[in-house]
């Protein structure tokens, strides 16, 4: 059923189209497959915004928006509006539906050039179980004086080359060797926290107990308070009130895992990141605290010749993002760059922005700053291979199982990977069975709320 004011236009304007009902779909790709068409005829809209107003942009759905262009080509210095917002405008279409028939709504709109190479043409018009198909022309003439220009690009092609510096001018601003030289060097990057370090001793040290570990942490009042909180929260459901650290950790859970939780909390708070955005501190805990979680509880589903250390993988799927805050912390106009690139072109991969905007992935940032903090190698190479199914060098199994965990939270949504499906050979050597990864991470996320407090104490 369409959305009345997409009805009411459509009636109004004598249009020409045919509709394609398909099962409920969650992004454009998945309604592309459903109907049996091409991306590049399936339309994707996008609001922005400047002084001059709200403005729309239509692009094929299986390309990358380009903010240098689109702003040279107009002149103005436009953002995207955010998803919270867009509900005002299309009141009456389902969450997460921006029908690019701009007229309706009442907005100005530019059309990528490439959209009228097409015969025909494909939209979402407010419902993800139904697509509009009607001809080019009959699209243009739906528009209400659209301006024409070139401000997109196709993932696949940058997918293919991500070196091609003419992408982006900021690529020749911010390479890969610039970033790497900043963060060995530490040039404006904290250095590891003392407690970070006093509790890096205690887990090399095979005598340290849980009095040890309470008393470095009780030098960090913050910190205290956080795992005492979560030591008494219900998710561990222990009977009674837990009222000191020594009895929090050698009574309720356990010493590795305090001890990679705090050094996390603590690596963690070192790094200054804004709270918004896709990439900015809420998301960022949210996501790692519940990827830390599965990749802890799928790690113990391992055969126990392959079982890694359970507080090193806790740690492993806690850190392996680390990338995101450092750019957030360091690179601050690069990182307001990243989170306007990922408002705009939802579903596509962060890695492939990354590596047209930045010229270098999180992958790679987080490892070198792992790497100069002098943290285990588990730890950076989780960071550095997280979404790479292909690396089965040293410490593999850690990236392995962070990459399932990713990709398993991805299909509810959680964390900025858009690839779901699991890799039958990664399972298969971390001696892991499909069906019962699923069924954990279903279980998981079914008291995700405990979780999701855990990440805002983190936060």
């Amino acid at each position: 059923m369409l959305p009345t004011t997409i009805q009411q236009f459509l009636d109004t304007q004598n249009a020409t189209v045919r509709h394609l009902p398909h099962p409920a779909t969650k992004t454009l790709a998945q309604a592309a497959r459903a109907c049996g068409i091409r991306e590049s005829q399936l339309m994707r809209a996008i609001v922005l915004v400047d002084a001059q107003g709200p403005l729309m942009a239509v692009l094929p759905s299986n390309h990358l928006l380009d903010f240098d262009a689109l702003c040279a080509l107009l002149n103005r210095e436009l953002e995207p509006v955010p998803a919270s917002q867009l509900h005002g405008i299309f009141d009456d279409c389902e969450t997460h539906c921006c029908p690019p028939l701009a007229a309706a709504y009442g907005l100005d709109v530019i059309i990528d050039a490439v959209l009228l190479e097409e015969d025909t043409l494909h939209l979402e018009p407010g419902s993800h179980s139904l697509l509009l198909s009607m001809s080019c022309d009959e699209f243009t003439r739906l528009q209400r004086n659209p301006r024409i220009g070139h401000f997109s690009h196709p993932v696949s092609a940058l997918q293919r080359d991500n070196s091609n510096a003419s992408l982006s001018k900021t690529i020749e601003q911010f390479t890969p060797a610039r970033i790497k030289r900043r963060v060995e060097e530490f040039h404006e990057l904290p250095a590891l926290p003392n407690t970070a370090m006093a509790i890096l001793d205690i887990g090399s040290n095979p005598r340290a107990s849980a009095a040890d570990l309470a008393k470095v942490i009780e030098q960090d009042a913050p910190l205290a308070a956080r795992i005492m909180r979560y030591a008494n929260s219900s998710l561990y459901g222990y009977p009674g009130k837990i009222k000191d650290l020594k009895s929090a950790i050698a009574r309720v859970l356990g010493f590795d895992f305090v001890l990679n939780l705090a050094l996390g909390i603590t690596v963690g708070k070192s790094l200054r990141v804004p709270a918004d955005g896709p990439l900015g501190l809420d998301a960022f805990w949210r996501h790692s605290v519940h990827s830390a979680a599965l990749v802890e509880r799928l790690s113990q589903m391992m055969p126990d010749d392959k079982r890694p250390r359970r507080g090193t993988a806790y740690l492993a799927g806690l850190l392996h993002n680390m990338g995101m805050l450092l750019l957030g912390h360091a690179f601050q106009a690069e990182f307001f760059l990243l989170n306007r690139y990922l408002d705009a072109n939802p579903g596509v991969p962060v890695e492939t922005i990354e590596k047209y905007v930045l010229g270098v992935g999180h992958d790679q940032i987080g490892a070198w700053l792992l790497a100069a903090w002098g943290l285990p190698e588990e730890l950076v190479t989780a960071a550095r291979h997280h979404h790479d199914e292909h690396y089965w060098g040293n410490h593999a199994f850690y990236s392995q199982l962070v990459l399932i965990a990713d990709r398993l939270l991805a299909r509810y949504g959680l964390g900025t990977t858009t690839v779901t499906e699991l890799p039958a050979a990664s399972l298969e050597m971390l001696g892991l069975d499909a069906a019962k990864v699923i069924a954990a991470s279903e279980a998981l996320w079914a008291g995700n709320s405990e979780l999701d407090e855990l990440a805002r104490m983190v936060a």
